[in-house]
């Protein structure tokens, strides 16, 4: 009696550790697909002037409004808007025509700013987190009601990149900095120089 216990105990422990097993690789594989599918989500640009922001950006598509980048502008500018919400009547539009506005979060929806952007004659927008500490969450841009919609991209991006670039541009009395969005990180030929404030 006492060998048919040992050996039904050991059954279940080796069962045990096979569950164990088996649940540990479907938990690696779900966060690999999960980290994949975030991934996509993601697109990277690039500052190139001014130099003391010269780091490679990552930012969060919207979710269910505004379209992707269908092609890669080099070198066109990304204008700050005024005023920084967008949310009230745009005072430097003749600045924002085909260039990539930089937006703050907050006053108004997410869609309204991306709209806001397009009628006043801009080719993307990034919107950034107006908590400036926000180092690692992204926030994911969506509406409940995506009608109208816009037609232009729109990503969200970390408070704390966008705080330092507008401390950055402020610093030098620019109100644009020259971007090439966006760019392919995995591809050999590009070189990631990530932000020294953040971590991916």
């Amino acid at each position: 009696m006492k060998a048919f216990k040992a050996k039904l105990s050991l059954k279940l422990i080796n069962h045990l550790l096979v569950y164990l097993i088996l649940f540990e690789m479907l938990a690696t594989i779900t966060g690999d697909v999960l980290s994949s599918l975030l991934a996509e989500e993601d697109i990277h640009f690039e500052i190139v002037e001014p130099e003391s922001l010269r780091y490679t950006y990552r930012a969060r598509m919207a979710q269910n409004f505004g379209t992707s980048f269908e092609k890669r502008y080099s070198n066109i500018n990304l204008v700050i808007v005024e005023p920084n919400d967008s949310c009230t009547t745009i005072v430097n539009r003749l600045e924002l025509i085909n260039n990539i506005g930089l937006i703050e979060r907050g006053g108004c929806a997410f869609l309204a700013k991306c709209i806001a952007a397009e009628k006043n004659g801009m080719i993307g927008v990034i919107i950034y987190d107006n908590n400036n500490d926000n180092d690692d969450q992204y926030i994911e841009m969506v509406t409940d009601n995506p009608s109208p919609n816009c037609s232009i991209p729109a990503a969200f991006l970390l408070g704390k990149d966008g705080h330092m670039i507008r401390r950055a541009l402020d610093a030098h009395r620019l109100n644009r900095a020259v971007v090439n969005i966006p760019i392919n990180v995995s591809h050999m030929s590009v070189k990631v120089r990530q932000p020294p404030w953040v971590v991916w």
